[in-house]
């Protein structure tokens, strides 16, 4: 019987043991998976960083391709081609000294005017026309035909370009700039109280004797300021609404302070051409 009773007790402490080992087994392992690894706290770290990182880093500007477009810079070139604007070359298709048939004028669209001199016309654009207030639609251009070849080219139309950057319109004042006071001054033979007056610009030559102003200049009283030229040429800007001077004439070296503060009126019409063209006032009448 005591054997039997020590068989039992020894069962009970055996059991009791395997009971303890277990549940301490069980406890080791929840506390060991318990534990965070340094290398998940590490992982952990480097997310929230890289979150961080990218939080506070600014998000590039979206483009707009059509702002871009609208703000890249456009070209503002307005200024004349050569053959858009009248020169001492000529105008469109027509230079200085260049021969004029008949069959050149219909294949240019131009219209000779009536007359019955053969010799000096006039021709012009039918398409090229403006109002003036007081003769109604004119010619904007009108070429001058001496002998058979361009001659003259006179600008009527505050439109039309002309190289020295004046325009129909413009001052005295703006004409004396252009060409640097570099002009003659003559009254109008018509208009002895100086309300009409023109100032006389060479363009590429200088006068060798001392002629007086407004008298026909020969070959011999030129000298041509480049000698592949071979036509010499003036500009003649006929002023109107001006006052009388203290001489009606006044060379290019003459002018005065008080004489360019005295210059008034405005450009009524720009002549180009050779000298001879310009010397004629009545035109080709």
């Amino acid at each position: 019987m005591f054997d039997s009773h020590n068989q039992l007790l020894s069962k009970k402490v055996t059991s009791l043991l395997f009971s303890a080992c277990l549940v301490g087994g069980i406890q080791l392992l929840t506390g060991c998976e318990s534990q965070p690894s340094p290398s998940d706290d590490s992982a952990a770290q480097a997310d929230e960083n890289t979150t961080s990182a990218q939080t506070d880093t600014p998000a590039p500007a979206a483009v707009n391709d059509k702002n871009v477009t609208e703000q890249a810079p456009t070209s503002t070139e307005t200024s004349p081609t050569d053959d858009q604007a009248v020169s001492p070359s000529g105008y469109q298709k027509l230079g200085f000294g260049q021969v004029v048939t008949p069959a050149l004028l219909a294949d240019l669209g131009l219209t000779k005017q009536e007359s019955d001199n053969e010799q000096c016309y006039y021709v012009s654009d039918s398409k090229q026309s403006y109002m003036d207030q007081a003769y109604g639609k004119r010619a904007s251009v009108l070429y001058q035909v001496i002998d058979g070849k361009v001659a003259l080219i006179t600008i009527r139309d505050p439109k039309t370009p002309f190289y020295t950057g004046v325009h129909v319109g413009d001052t005295a004042t703006a004409v004396m700039n252009a060409h640097d006071d570099s002009l003659t001054y003559a009254v109008d033979k018509y208009a002895v109280e100086g309300d009409y007056y023109n100032l006389t610009a060479n363009v590429n030559f200088i006068v060798t004797n001392n002629n007086d102003v407004g008298t026909l200049l020969k070959p011999e009283d030129i000298k041509m300021n480049d000698a592949n030229d071979t036509l010499s040429i003036q500009i003649e800007y006929h002023i109107k609404g001006g006052q009388k001077l203290s001489n009606n004439i006044i060379s290019e070296t003459e002018w005065t302070v008080d004489n360019k503060r005295a210059l008034k009126g405005e450009v009524e019409s720009i002549d180009i051409g050779i000298p001879e063209a310009i010397y004629l006032v009545e035109g080709c009448s």
